[in-house]
């Protein structure tokens, strides 16, 4: 994927430079220097570029264009496995939610020793679930 990528930008930063070098290839002509790439054949230099960029982008396409092909569906397939993951996990942390809701000692009329041990337990036992989705989240 990285390969792909970076082929991509590099054509495409190159093929940007293509008219900046045409501009000057111009402004040589237009000053009487000769831009001839190979002066025993006296081949244009303006021509020689446009087919440079031209065969630039046919070599990128022939290269990337099997091989996104055959990244395309993997690339489908793992989206999908992701999208699948989120909506379990956002399933779990709503169910979590609402066991954390109803479960927890929020208001006791019940000041007694043992009923405060229990709400410190729920509130250690609940900690440690939201520690452990915390972790499965990243």
């Amino acid at each position: 994927m990285t390969h792909l990528r970076d082929m991509s930008q590099i054509k495409n930063k190159t093929t940007q430079r293509f008219p900046e070098i045409r501009d000057m290839v111009q402004l040589l002509k237009k000053h009487n220097v000769d831009v001839t790439s190979d002066h025993d054949k006296k081949i244009d230099l303006l021509v020689e570029l446009e087919n440079c960029k031209t065969d630039l982008e046919e070599i990128a396409t022939r290269a990337l264009g099997p091989t996104k092909e055959k990244i395309l569906p993997l690339q489908a397939e793992e989206s999908n496995n992701v999208k699948t993951k989120v909506r379990e996990f956002k399933i779990k942390v709503l169910e979590y939610r609402e066991d954390f809701q109803r479960n927890l000692p929020f208001n006791t009329s019940d000041t007694s020793e043992e009923k405060i041990n229990q709400a410190y337990v729920k509130i250690s036992e609940f900690f440690q679930k939201t520690q452990d989705m915390q972790r499965e989240s990243d």
